[in-house]
């Protein structure tokens, strides 16, 4: 008997237990229910829908919310600048010159009729879906010159198209690719600004294409290098820009290269330095000083390469970075170096200045011929306590198979006598 009421008391225990875990289930499922039901009753006002302000998503967002993003993009328009793109180009206008002015209120009320009450657990992205709405306000631009803002945003975000054409990788002559150009108008920019999202601006553009030409591969014919000293800091940064003058010019057959016209008047706004030229037999500083070692070094390895030259001018004195004979004069507006192209082909020039080294290279097409320079002093006109004054006459030998088949001269040039190392 005793055996039976102890088991008789387990089985009753476990009936128990079992109850109360059913009493708790039921209990959290009610509390779970209603929980949902007063979530159901919580709603607020919020944006309905897919709708965007300026770039920025507000469906499901609350109605101080969004205005509050509204009105800190309106405020980040006005305040600018604005950037204006167009393809791969970009063109910024600061507030002076062009001001947007958004009206807040407006936009807000055209917001009203998205506005719709959500219960507060459902999530954001639920009134996120379906077709996009943008809610625009009118932009009122103020400008002093509209006109002229809008023409010259759209003169910065066109570009020219650029056909095939030579250029260089590192030293080496290459074929550049053809590229798109663009066309942007003022129309264009001002259609952009009427729906306006962010302080970028994206405008309409119009692709031009290249036209088709067909470049001859061409290979290095000739090269010179001379040395500068590197410390000489006013007068190198001359040297720099009158490279610039020479690197990259293409001379079809029959064409003259002109440093003058290349180079343009040398001045200080054109970032020209003052440095030391050759006056007569004297050294004075003055503006651009230095760039004729740029056009000697072009001299030689244009004479070395086969081109002729319709005009060419030595100094009053030898200079040391060439020997006598082998200089070329440049001064503005009165003396210069014409190179002519007397080949049937195009010649291309590439100028370094780097490292204390001049380097001027001549492309073209390979021939038969080589070409070397031979200066040739025939007279000496000595003066007591400095260097002789110099004639001398510079020949070029053209040579086939190692044996010369012409030598003819270049140029005739007459040197002052002139102090111990001159520069």
């Amino acid at each position: 008997m005793m055996n039976i009421n102890r088991d008789k008391h387990k089985h009753n225990h476990k009936g128990k237990h079992k109850n109360d875990k059913q009493k708790i289930v039921i209990f959290v499922a009610v509390v779970a229910l209603a929980a949902v039901f007063l979530a159901s009753c919580m709603k607020e006002d919020v944006v309905s829908g897919n709708v965007w302000a300026f770039g920025v998503p507000l469906g499901g967002l609350r109605v101080e919310e969004a205005v509050a993003l509204i009105e800190e993009k309106v405020n980040e328009i006005r305040r600018g600048p604005l950037v204006f793109k167009a393809g791969d180009l970009s063109y910024q206008v600061s507030p002076e010159e062009l001001e947007v002015a958004l009206d807040l209120g407006q936009i807000t009320s055209r917001l009203e009729e998205y506005i719709d009450s959500k219960p507060v657990f459902l999530p954001d992205s639920v009134f996120r879906k379906g077709p996009k709405t943008v809610v625009e306000g009118d932009a009122k631009i103020v400008s002093p010159a509209l006109n002229e803002v809008a023409q010259k945003i759209a003169d910065n975000l066109s570009k020219e198209p650029l056909p095939e054409r030579y250029g260089f990788s590192g030293r080496d002559l290459v074929i550049l690719p053809a590229e798109n150009g663009q066309e942007v108008t003022p129309e264009d920019v001002l259609a952009a600004l009427k729906h306006i999202e962010d302080t970028t601006v994206e405008v309409a553009y119009e692709v031009l294409q290249p036209e088709t030409v067909d470049l001859e591969p061409l290979e290095l014919v000739a090269d010179c290098e001379t040395n500068y000293d590197i410390e000489e800091t006013d007068r190198n940064v001359n040297l720099a820009l009158a490279a610039k003058a020479v690197h990259g010019q293409v001379l079809m057959p029959g064409e003259v290269y002109s440093f003058n016209r290349a180079a343009g008047e040398r001045s200080e706004a054109r970032g020209y330095r003052y440095a030391n030229v050759v006056v007569g037999n004297t050294l004075v500083p003055d503006i651009g000083g230095g760039i004729c070692q740029v056009t000697t070094t072009l001299f030689i390895a244009a004479a070395e390469a086969g081109l002729d030259f319709p005009e060419i001018h030595n100094h009053g004195i030898p200079v040391d970075y060439a020997p006598p004979g082998l200089d070329a004069a440049v001064a503005w507006n009165y003396l210069d170096l014409k190179v002519k192209n007397n080949f049937q082909h195009p010649v291309v020039f590439g100028a370094w200045v780097e490292d204390g080294v001049v380097q001027v290279r001549v492309f073209g097409k390979p021939s038969e011929s080589t070409y070397e320079l031979e200066p040739v002093i025939l007279e000496e006109y000595p003066q007591e306590g400095m260097n002789p004054g110099l004639l001398v006459e510079t020949y070029r030998i053209e040579k086939q198979g190692g044996e010369v088949i012409k030598r003819e001269l270049i140029v005739r040039s007459y040197y002052l006598p002139s102090y111990p190392n001159p520069r």
